[in-house]
């Protein structure tokens, strides 16, 4: 419009019908440029997004992982000191006691007249890494069975992932210009590995037990493989594998990661919120490291101090040392403690 008015040395009226058409031509103009601008950002895998950022990646051999549902076991007991035989049919649900996380049973089990106590394998009724629950959390049962009091998990579950993001996505297809397989190298059975849904992190070792073998390791987001994993990566290693060589699938050894925090916060902020904040960047970054990833107290002290209401922090001097993580390791979260300064 200004420069319409600088040419011709008028300036349409608000209402006009001249003015009605600058403003529709140029949103038009405006559309058009923010289109040309959306389809730049499309053009490069390292700007691209969702069904473009997968169109990229299929041109690599990739696809976008889906996200995988959490097993565990959980324990089902009874108060009475004397019962019958008691049915927990398959489908039964219980949940953790905070969240509302939900699992079902995966087959029937009976809790006979002389125990007091059975276990059960559960699996999430969805998908996600939140299902990924410790031990002790659940502690409801949604689908009453008569005779039964309580139930427990005893153990941590493990094996539930997210759909896989964009930035993970991303990543996987960067590496593969940067490592690139040909069929024969550990970018190759890497790959391979890295193709199922749910696990986050392989790792490759050439000749291993001498010329003409090869072990890979592999794990979820700071877990071991599920049954399921295990099985369709070595089927797809076995159908993938090199003539005369002997690949082997093993499941990475989890290296437990320990930490004394001492942690002084800043005035105005609380110190229990700022602790349980801490506590849970430092469990997201280790079990983010995956295989063969060193764990450095810079680093942790990096991820502490970028939490917001940190003042000052120190490590107990026992666990003052970074901890080296083998090709076939990978981090573990285990306790982490933080008390006040």
């Amino acid at each position: 419009m200004s420069r319409y008015e600088e040419l011709s040395g008028f300036r349409p009226a608000y209402e006009s019908d001249l003015a009605v058409r600058m403003r529709a031509l140029a949103g038009e103009l405006y559309k058009q440029h923010a289109y040309a601008d959306y389809i730049l950002r499309q053009m490069f895998p390292t700007t691209a997004q969702g069904v473009y950022l997968e169109e990229h990646a299929a041109q690599r051999g990739l696809q976008r992982k889906s996200g995988t549902k959490t097993i565990g076991r959980v324990v089902f007991s009874t108060d009475a000191e004397e019962h019958g035989d008691i049915l927990i049919p398959a489908g039964t649900e219980v949940c953790t006691s905070g969240d509302l996380l939900r699992f079902v049973t995966l087959e029937g089990v009976t809790l006979y007249s002389d125990d007091q106590s059975v276990g059960a394998d559960v699996e999430a009724t969805e998908i996600g890494e939140a299902y990924n629950v410790a031990i002790g959390t659940v502690g409801i049962i949604v689908t009453p069975v008569l005779g039964i009091d309580s139930v427990h998990n005893a153990v941590r579950f493990y094996g539930g992932s997210d759909n896989e993001t964009d930035e993970a996505l991303r990543a996987r297809v960067a590496d593969s210009y940067a490592n690139i397989s040909n069929g024969t190298n550990a970018a190759y059975y890497r790959a391979i590995a890295m193709s199922v849904d749910g696990v986050y992190s392989a790792g490759v070792i050439g000749r291993a037990r001498g010329a003409g073998t090869v072990d890979v390791y592999a794990c979820g987001k700071g877990t071991p493989l599920t049954t399921q994993q295990f099985m369709r990566i070595n089927a797809l290693l076995s159908q993938g594998r090199e003539l005369n060589v002997d690949v082997r699938l093993q499941n990475a050894s989890p290296v437990t990661i320990n930490l004394y925090v001492r942690l002084k916060v800043e005035e105005g902020y609380e110190y229990e919120t700022v602790a349980e904040e801490v506590k849970a960047a430092l469990k997201d970054y280790i079990e983010a490291l995956g295989i063969g990833k060193d764990v450095l107290l810079s680093n942790l002290g990096d991820v502490i101090h970028h939490v917001k209401g940190v003042s000052d922090y120190r490590f107990l001097e026992s666990y003052g040392s970074d901890t080296e993580i083998a090709e076939s390791e990978y981090p573990m979260c285990g306790n982490i403690i933080v008390s006040e300064v």
